[in-house]
């Protein structure tokens, strides 16, 4: 007998599958969902190909608010608009590790108002796993 709770597998995201946002109006669209919540806290993630490349560069970035939803951000697709950068570096993001994907975010220009590592923060309160699967 434990005193763990149940540990529930997710086989789909939340709100279903979402496409590749690689034009500019849909991620303009998804800017302003954001903005009609501006104290919201935007989860961050960047996805490198630096085991195939020799560099930091982010290839998708994911991002979620509750009020705007997931976007999947292709960066090579279209140059981040303002409005991106804008609202970004205006906001708390949480990341994991945050480490290993402020240097190819900031590649594009983006950088968090302020922070919350969920990795640090596990840390800190002395967890023994501290991985996105702990």
């Amino acid at each position: 007998m434990t005193d763990s709770p149940e540990i529930t597998d997710l086989t789909a995201p939340r709100d279903g599958l979402v496409p590749v946002i690689d034009r500019l109006q849909p991620m303009l669209a998804w800017c302003e969902a954001a903005a009609a919540a501006p104290d919201e806290p935007v989860s961050v993630d960047a996805e490198r190909a630096s085991s195939y490349r020799y560099s930091s560069r982010a290839y998708l970035v994911q991002l979620r608010t509750e009020a705007a939803g997931t976007a999947l951000v292709d960066p090579l697709a279209f140059p981040m608009p303002g409005s991106l950068i804008t609202l970004l570096n205006s906001r708390e993001w949480v990341l994991h590790a945050a480490g290993q994907d402020l240097p190819s975010l900031a590649q594009l220009g983006l950088h968090p108002g302020s922070l919350f590592d969920t990795e640090l923060a596990a840390r800190l309160l002395g967890m023994e796993r501290v991985g996105l699967g702990a």
